[in-house]
């Protein structure tokens, strides 16, 4: 199966330009923010290449009413800082409210919601995860310091968490904790 994902996005790169735009955009180009961007038509073509296995079509059935993933990490504690400010101003000017938070030693975990059709869909999930780098070693690779994770579209609550761990986000466990 990593096989065909990888296969999938290599031939999807040319289509990553064009996901939808958002005020953290702002973020991407730049070199100590590591940004993943997936496009509606990304999805689509993930979904319609999925393969004829029943975990292809769960794959497939989950995101081909997706818009758009975006995901902004960075190590940089600056740059952490003024994601957490365009967070901030971003959720004054929106119509997200707050699914769930976890403030531990772990991590400072805040899901944002816009409602959609029922309890189950949202039309935008936006996850803000700071505070992770101070919980690394020397010995680590990559010592995150924040993540910015905004996905649109019909998102069923159920299997968003699957979807992201799929995708191997960092900070992606903390939103199984929304489906319950």
């Amino acid at each position: 199966m990593k096989q065909i994902i990888l296969i999938i996005a290599i031939a999807l790169v040319p289509f990553l330009g064009n996901a939808q735009t958002s005020v953290f955009d702002k973020f991407d180009g730049n070199d100590n923010v590591t940004t993943i961007a997936v496009s509606k038509k990304a999805f689509q073509l993930m979904a319609k290449f999925g393969g004829g296995s029943e975990e292809a079509k769960e794959y497939a059935s989950m995101i081909e009413n997706l818009d758009g993933l975006k995901v902004f990490t960075t190590e940089s504690k600056s740059i952490a800082v003024d994601m957490q400010k365009t967070v901030k101003s971003y959720l004054k000017s929106s119509n997200l409210e707050e699914l769930f938070r976890v403030d531990d030693k772990e991590a400072n975990v805040r899901i944002y919601v816009k409602e959609g059709r029922n309890d189950d869909h949202v039309k935008e999930l936006l996850m803000f995860v700071n505070g992770i780098g101070k919980h690394f070693d020397d010995n680590d690779e990559r010592k995150a310091e924040a993540v910015i994770l905004s996905l649109t579209g019909d998102i069923d609550l159920n299997k968003i968490a699957e979807l992201t761990e799929k995708f191997n986000i960092k900070g992606a466990k903390h939103l199984k904790k929304a489906k319950k």
